[in-house]
């Protein structure tokens, strides 16, 4: 039976959760922690980051400005996330073009070990007073891949399964069998570090855990 802390006691778990993100993989893991939560897609421009190249303080930044874009529409808890696959040479590697692209960036990742970046920023915003408080953090799990075959490669890539991620591959899809090893959390890989967030969440004294996983999310507002 999981306890509530003493200074819980009394708080208000009315407060709304918005997370500024369309992924439906982001959805999955915050289910798991037991919150209900509002999906609003942020529409902050990324491309106005296009000229960074740390892949750290990059993710960092495109966390905050999800997160800060939805504040300026919504009252409450928001939380933003962006994540990143940085290579070995410490290029910071989007989402392929096209298919040959995609093939392109599994070569580069093939055999060596690549890191994946999260930033993760939780905000809350209260009306008529405006932001009362925030924080930002940066989580890093290094993947190492098997040495891929050219034919791994070109099935992987017909499956599609690539083009909408960064990085080109999905860890906890088919690509599952390209990871030779992981340090670090596993869910930050698949786009949401779930050990960071429950943290962060509990510092801003959302309860966890407190209703079915199928309750959590009640549902999307697009405006």
């Amino acid at each position: 039976m999981i306890q509530t802390p003493p200074d819980w006691e009394g708080k208000d778990d009315s407060r709304r959760l918005y997370l500024a993100s369309a992924s439906p993989r982001r959805r999955e893991l915050l289910n798991r922690l037991g919150v209900r939560f509002t999906v609003v897609v942020s529409r902050f421009p990324e491309e106005s980051l296009s000229h960074m190249t740390d892949g750290e303080k990059y993710v960092a930044a495109a966390a905050e400005g999800k997160a800060y874009e939805v504040a300026s529409r919504r009252h409450g808890l928001i939380l933003g996330v962006d994540t990143d696959v940085v290579a070995p040479d410490g290029a910071i590697l989007g989402k392929p073009t096209d298919a040959e692209d995609a093939k392109r960036l599994l070569r580069l990742l093939s055999g060596k070990t690549h890191s994946v970046y999260s930033g993760v920023t939780l905000l809350e915003s209260v009306e008529g007073e405006g932001l009362i408080k925030s924080q930002t953090r940066v989580v890093r799990t290094d993947v190492t891949f098997i040495q891929l075959p050219e034919e791994a490669i070109d099935a992987y890539v017909a499956t599609g399964e690539p083009m909408d991620k960064a990085g080109a591959y999905g860890m906890q899809g088919y690509a599952m069998p390209f990871v030779a090893r992981i340090e670090g959390d596993p869910s930050n890989v698949i786009g949401l570090p779930l050990a960071t967030l429950s943290e962060m969440l509990s510092d801003f004294k959302l309860r966890l855990w407190n209703i079915p996983q199928d309750e959590s999310v009640n549902k999307t507002q697009q405006t």
